[in-house]
C-alpha cells in the first residue's frame, strides 16, 4: 500500500549469527572494498544499499545482523524492541511451530542510507504518520 517494489534478495551467511558472508551462492563482498566482508547474517543487503543498489532495506537483527553490517558498510541501521514491529512472514520452520530462542529474540530492522530514511521506513512499518505522538516521550514498548 506505500508503493515500494521488492525487487532483490541478498545473500545470507549458512551460520547465520556470525559476521561473516559465506553461502551456497558465493560470498558477499563489502561495497566498499570486496575482500572484506559486508559483516552479519543481512550483509548481503547492507552492502547492495551501500552501493547504492537499493534506497532501503529490511534485515532480521539478534545479535548484530543489521547493526553489523551497517557498520562495515558505511550505512545506517538499529533494531527496534521486540515486538515492536511484526514478525510475520520471518518465523524459520522447526519441529512442533516452535519459532526459537525466547530469552534472546530477533526481530526486523530497517536498514538505510540516512537516518532520514529509516525513520520513513519505520513510519510505513508502524502504519503511522509520526513515531510516536508524543516527541518528548519514549516510544511504546
Amino acid at each position: 500500500r506505500a508503493g515500494a517494489i521488492p525487487f532483490v534478495r541478498t545473500t545470507a551467511p549458512q551460520l547465520m549469527m556470525a559476521p561473516e558472508n559465506f553461502s551456497f551462492w558465493g560470498t558477499g563482498g563489502n561495497c566498499w572494498d570486496v575482500a572484506r566482508a559486508p559483516g552479519g547474517s543481512s550483509g548481503g543487503e547492507g552492502a547492495l544499499i551501500g552501493a547504492r543498489g537499493s534506497p532501503l532495506g529490511i534485515g532480521a537483527d539478534i545479535g548484530g545482523s543489521v547493526r553489523i553490517p551497517a557498520s562495515f558498510c558505511g550505512i545506517t541501521g538499529f533494531k527496534p524492541t521486540c515486538d515492536r514491529l511484526s514478525g510475520r512472514g520471518m518465523g524459520v520452520p522447526r519441529l512442533e511451530r516452535l519459532m526459537g530462542q525466547k530469552e534472546v529474540r530477533g526481530t526486523a530492522g530497517p536498514m538505510a542510507r540516512c537516518v532520514a530514511d529509516l525513520e520513513l521506513l519505520m513510519k510505513v512499518w508502524c502504519g503511522c504518520s509520526t513515531l510516536w505522538p508524543q516527541q518528548d516521550q519514549p516510544p511504546p514498548s
